[in-house]
């Protein structure tokens, strides 16, 4: 299984959206390049494999996965 957290920071409403909307249908690097078609990009953050137990510290909306709390 391979899971990875991919973070996109934007200026702006538009580009924010459009970043999350081209997350959702393909990948981090879409997302980024249509947050700078359409506003400001500010940095792109991949984690390829994170701790387990990411969970706890940022609630990814994952249930029933072990490792982390379902509440």
């Amino acid at each position: 299984m391979a899971d990875a957290l991919g973070m996109i920071e934007t200026k702006g409403f538009v580009a924010m959206v459009e970043a999350a909307d081209a997350m959702v249908k393909a990948a981090t690097e879409a997302g980024a390049r249509q947050a700078e078609r359409v506003g400001e990009l500010v940095s792109v953050h991949v984690i390829p494999r994170p701790h387990v137990n990411i969970d706890e510290a940022l609630p990814l909306g994952r249930q029933g996965r072990s490792g982390g709390k379902t509440e």
